[in-house]
């Protein structure tokens, strides 16, 4: 497995070990899901081991990279693989733009199923386990959501992204429709979305939720209205097994997954770490942190993903952060890609206005703008910690 240590390629090696089969992989850096990997007696190394049957690689892995290009043996996808090995387990798959990672935790922790997540939620022993009934991420990140066939399908809402894979809204689109077909029993989708609804009403296997259609009474322990909507994703999914009084409780005592809203010092100031990388994200993580904190001020560092990304919704990010009082950029994190022309950082910065808010300054590296910050924090300030790359060493620098 090429890329092994990527969290959702860690669950899935975790998976096919219990399944029967022998696993290895190697990545460039060591981290938490290395560690673990090798705690459930998965080989981690350099070298493809002789006897090899098959390779997985991550999206993150390129083409040219010389396990791929070089290999004897078949060379596979995480999504293609992980859909294949669900086949003989009750699958509910979660799919969306946004709120993946965190309605299939409240699933997982609700029901106590077998499942695979994106995050690390404490109190799981990994980001992956076996089970009769599995719920799972459906990544539409590079398609590969197209290849579940699930026994119930949650669609939280579709919004364009991952413009390094899909060509146009149509293409990104078109990787839900294939899935919706999939789906054998049920499809869970948010009336509110309209691209979902417009996907999915009419559909006899849809069920929407959403504020206009319930009244969803329940306590969720996660802050924000747009987790009181996937509380109402897991909810509609969780009916069919648990009591309305067993979900109550569940909610109630949710565990919220590793970098969302995640609160990583509190004392005279606070400051939260966040995987927000897209305008909606963005601004949905300043609403909740100014409605449930109101700090005296707000301040955020940010780092951008994706090149592809920055360029294609380069209008978008600056009204994004409004609520800042500032904010530190950082340079794109490149995840695989290569410079693009018009998607830099440096492009971003001549997008914002100069005067009014947030004030925005660049720094280069991490270790510099931490250093900044850390100068310019007052009493009453909540610092927020937002994107989806390297930009976490910030928040374990905090946390220490």
């Amino acid at each position: 497995m090429l890329g092994i240590g990527g969290i959702g390629m860690a669950g899935l090696a975790f998976l096919l070990k219990e399944h029967g089969h022998c696993v290895s992989g190697a990545d460039e850096q060591e981290n938490r899901q290395t560690a673990w990997l090798r705690e459930k007696g998965i080989i981690i190394q350099e070298e493809v081991p002789t006897g090899t049957e098959w390779i997985i690689r991550s999206t993150a892995v390129a083409d040219s990279h010389p396990d791929v290009k070089n290999a004897s043996v078949p060379v596979h996808r995480r999504g293609e693989v992980l859909p294949a090995l669900l086949r003989d387990r009750f699958t509910i798959a979660v799919s969306g733009t946004h709120g993946k990672t965190t309605t299939t935790s409240m699933i997982a922790q609700i029901l106590g199923c077998g499942y695979c997540i994106g995050g690390e939620v404490p109190g799981f022993d990994g980001v992956a386990k076996d089970g009769e009934i599995m719920v799972v991420e459906a990544d539409e990140s590079d398609g590969t959501v197209a290849n579940y066939h699930p026994d119930i399908a949650v669609i939280t809402n579709i919004e364009y992204d991952h413009m390094e894979h899909h060509a146009n809204v149509e293409a990104f689109e078109s990787c839900f429709k294939t899935f919706i077909a999939n789906t054998k029993q049920k499809i869970v989708y948010c009336a509110e979305d309209p691209a979902a609804t417009r996907l999915c009403s009419g559909n006899e296997k849809a069920v929407p939720y959403g504020f206009q259609i319930s009244d969803f009474k329940f306590q969720v322990s996660l802050p924000g209205r747009h987790n009181r909507l996937n509380a109402m994703a897991a909810t509609t999914v969780c009916q069919q097994w648990k009591s309305v009084e067993d979900i109550a409780q569940a909610l109630a005592d949710l565990k919220p997954v590793r970098r969302r809203f995640e609160k990583v010092f509190e004392g005279e100031y606070t400051i939260i770490s966040d995987y927000a990388h897209h305008p909606t994200e963005i601004r949905t993580l300043i609403e909740t942190t100014l409605e449930t904190l109101k700090p005296k001020r707000l301040l955020g560092v940010f780092q951008p993903h994706r090149y592809t990304r920055t360029k294609a919704l380069m209008d978008d990010f600056p009204p994004a952060f409004q609520g800042l009082e500032k904010l530190w950029l950082l340079p794109v994190y490149a995840a695989s890609e290569k410079p693009l022309a018009g998607g830099t950082s440096e492009d971003l910065l001549e997008k914002f206005p100069n005067i009014g808010k947030p004030e925005v300054v660049f720094f280069q590296s991490l270790e510099k703008v931490w250093q900044d910050v850390q100068c310019g924090l007052r009493a009453g300030d909540v610092l927020l910690i937002i994107g989806a790359g390297d930009i976490e060493k910030i928040a374990e620098w905090a946390r220490r």
